[in-house]
C-alpha cells in the first residue's frame, strides 16, 4: 500500500479549508485534551468545514462537521477514498487488512468477511457474552469506585477470544489475552503516531523495538492457530469467526491465505474490542450521572422491553461516540462544503461534532435516550460506526456485546455517580472518559 503520508500536500492557506494560526504543537494538544470542545469553537468561527493543523499530518486535516459534509465523505467514494487514509494503522493491523484495503478491493474483502456477523449466526453468540459477563461481574461490583473501561476492556477481549479466535482452552486464552493487551495497549499503539524515523526497531527498549516484538508475538500466535484450525477435523461444526473465514469463498472460488487471515485479524481485534469497551464505559458513565434516565431503562428492561435499551446506546453513540471521526483522502483537487480540499489531503467526517449540531439535535449536550423513539434522525446525523461502505463491519457483534452487557450489569446493580462526570479525552482515535468513566455500584433489589 502507498504511503499516504508520502504523498500528502504541504500546508498553504489558500489550497485548504481555513484554519487556526496557533502552533501545530498547541492545536494537537487541545485536540487531545478536549476533542469536542476545541472542535466546536472552530466550527463556531469557521463555519462547519475546517481546518486542524494536527500531528501527524503535514499539511492539515480536512473536517466535515454537518450532515451534509459527513455524508459526502463517506459516501462520495469518486471524491473521498478509503484505505490510503488509515496509513497510519497499516503497521499494527498490516496492509491486506478491511481497514486499509482500497477500492475496489475493498468491497471483494468485505462480501468475503461479511457473513460471520449477520442473522442467527451473530444470536448464537449470545450465551456466550453472557456468561462472560456473569464471570467478570465480581470483580466489577467488589470496588467502590470502579473505573469501567479497564474492566470493559478485559471483557470485550475475551469475546474476540471466544468468537472471533473460538479459544476454549483456559491456558491458550491466557496466553492470546496477555499478547494482545500489551500489544493494543494504547500506550504501544502511540508509535504510530511518531515520526517515521522513531518508529523503527532500534532494539527491545526502544519504542518501536517493543511495538514490532509485540506484534510480531501476537501474530506468531495467531499463525499457530489458523494451522490449528485448518488442521482441525470439527472446523465445519465451528461457530466461531476464524473457522468460517478459513471456509469464507469469493465468487473464483477463492479463500484467504494466511497472510491476508493474520491481517484481517488483527483488524478485528484492534477495531472491535476497544470501541466496544468504551461505548460500555461511556454508557454506563453517563447513566450513572442522570439517574431519571438510569431507572427508566432499569424499570423498562424489568418489565421484559429492550425498546429505551436501544435507544440508551444510541444516545450514549450520539453524546460520545467511541470513535471520533472516518477517514479518508481526497482523490483528486475538490471542494467540500464550499471549502477547497487539495488532492491526497486527509478528509475526516467528523461526526463527532455533528451529533452536536443543535440544528439537528435540539439540546445537544442533553443525555435524553427518549429523543431516539420517535422518528428516524437526518440521514448522517447520527454515525457512530461511521457510513457507507466502509461502515465498521463488526457493528452487529458490538451492538449485541453493549447490549447483553448492559442488561446483565443493569440487572444486577445501579451505576452511581462517584465524582463528577468525565470529560472525554482522544487516544489515538477513540474518544475515552478521562479517569475510565468511574462509577459507584450498588445492589439492584
Amino acid at each position: 500500500m502507498n504511503d499516504a503520508f508520502t504523498r500528502e500536500p504541504s500546508w498553504d492557506p489558500r489550497l485548504f479549508p481555513p484554519a487556526a494560526r496557533a502552533p501545530r504543537t498547541v492545536q494537537t494538544a487541545r485536540m487531545l485534551l478536549e476533542p469536542q470542545g476545541y472542535a466546536r469553537s472552530l466550527r463556531r468561527r469557521f463555519g462547519p468545514v475546517f481546518s486542524l493543523r494536527t500531528f501527524p499530518y503535514r499539511g492539515a486535516l480536512v473536517c466535515a462537521a454537518d450532515a451534509t459534509s459527513n455524508r459526502a465523505v463517506l459516501t462520495d467514494h469518486a471524491r473521498f477514498t478509503g484505505g490510503d487514509a488509515a496509513a497510519l494503522l497499516a503497521p499494527a493491523v498490516g496492509g491486506g487488512s478491511l481497514i486499509c484495503t482500497p477500492p475496489p478491493v475493498h468491497l471483494g474483502h468485505r462480501k468475503l468477511l461479511l457473513p460471520p456477523f449477520h442473522g442467527a449466526r451473530i444470536n448464537c453468540w449470545t450465551e456466550r457474552v453472557r456468561e462472560l459477563v456473569h464471570s467478570e461481574l465480581p470483580a466489577l461490583l467488589s470496588g467502590d469506585g470502579v473505573p469501567l473501561r479497564p474492566w470493559a476492556q478485559r471483557l470485550t477481549l475475551d469475546v474476540i477470544l471466544r468468537v472471533v479466535f473460538g479459544l476454549t482452552d483456559p491456558v491458550r486464552v491466557a496466553t492470546f489475552r496477555h499478547a494482545l493487551s500489551s500489544f493494543a495497549a494504547m500506550g504501544n499503539l502511540a508509535v504510530l503516531f511518531l515520526p517515521k524515523p522513531l518508529q523503527r526497531d532500534f532494539g527491545p527498549l526502544s519504542p518501536g523495538g517493543r511495538f514490532h516484538r509485540l506484534r510480531e508475538t501476537v501474530r506468531d500466535l495467531a499463525r499457530e492457530e489458523i494451522a490449528a484450525r485448518r488442521a482441525a477435523p470439527d472446523r465445519v461444526h465451528r461457530d466461531d469467526v476464524l473457522s468460517m473465514l478459513l471456509d469464507a469463498r469469493d465468487e473464483h472460488g477463492a479463500g484467504l491465505d494466511d497472510a491476508q487471515l493474520l491481517d484481517e485479524l488483527a483488524g478485528l481485534v484492534l477495531a472491535g474490542y476497544e470501541t466496544t469497551a468504551t461505548t460500555i464505559a461511556w454508557t454506563l458513565h453517563l447513566l450513572a450521572h442522570h439517574p431519571a434516565a438510569r431507572d427508566g431503562l432499569i424499570a423498562d428492561l424489568d418489565d421484559g422491553s429492550d425498546r429505551l435499551l436501544k435507544a440508551t446506546i444510541k444516545e450514549s453513540g450520539r453524546l460520545r461516540p467511541a470513535v471520533y471521526n472516518a477517514m479518508r483522502t481526497a482523490a483528486h483537487d475538490t471542494e467540500l462544503g464550499g471549502r477547497p480540499v487539495p488532492r491526497h489531503a486527509f478528509v475526516a467526517a467528523l461526526f463527532s461534532l455533528t451529533h452536536l449540531d443543535p440544528e439537528l439535535w435540539p439540546e445537544p449536550d442533553t443525555f435524553r435516550p427518549e429523543r431516539h423513539l420517535g422518528t428516524d434522525p437526518v440521514p448522517y446525523s447520527l454515525t457512530p460506526f461511521g457510513g457507507g461502505v466502509r461502515r465498521c463491519i463488526g457493528v452487529s457483534l458490538a451492538q449485541l456485546e453493549t447490549e447483553t452487557v448492559l442488561r446483565e450489569i443493569l440487572a444486577a446493580a445501579v451505576p452511581e455517580p462517584a465524582g463528577p462526570l468525565e470529560p472525554a479525552r482522544l487516544v489515538s482515535v477513540t474518544l475515552v472518559p478521562a479517569q475510565g468513566g468511574r462509577v459507584r455500584l450498588r445492589a439492584h433489589r
